[in-house]
């Protein structure tokens, strides 16, 4: 089964220079519920490049295509931040290319398969034949969404 999506297929390179831009990081959490004074408690600032990049050079933006990982709250137009040299770990999200088409699912061996899986259950498992090329692209680190 052949996977063509436009979003995933459209790599955003990391910018030549990453200049530090801090701005400030307050020191509690914003309560979902009641009131906080936390606000006036300025911690240290953060440096967005430093956050999210842990190595220019292996790292590159992407926005996601559709919702079959909308389980886990990636949903189509959000900003992935994939490090291609970043270890899968127990449950990573990946981004994967198959016979040059991308997809983003986790891996799951199984008995005598490899399966691609998403997250929505309207989507099925993407189990890879024998003669597809899957390449491992990276693991998604970070999604950052506009609201």
């Amino acid at each position: 089964m052949k996977v063509t999506n436009i979003y995933l297929n459209r790599l955003i390179p990391i910018a030549d220079e990453l200049i530090t831009a801090e701005v400030d990081l307050y020191e509690n959490p914003v309560p979902a519920g009641f009131p906080s004074e936390a606000f006036n408690y300025i911690e240290k600032g953060i440096d967005f490049n430093k956050l999210l990049i842990k190595s220019k050079e292996s790292t590159f933006c992407l926005y996601a295509g559709g919702n079959s990982l909308s389980g886990d709250g990636i949903f189509e137009g959000d900003l992935l931040v994939v490090d291609r040299l970043e270890e899968p770990y127990q449950n990573a999200i990946l981004i994967f290319s198959i016979d040059g088409e991308f997809t983003m699912k986790r891996l799951e061996y199984r008995k005598d398969h490899i399966a691609l899986v998403s997250s929505n259950p309207d989507f099925p498992p993407m189990i890879v034949k024998p003669g597809e090329e899957l390449k491992r692209w990276g693991v998604v680190r970070y999604v950052i969404k506009k609201f």
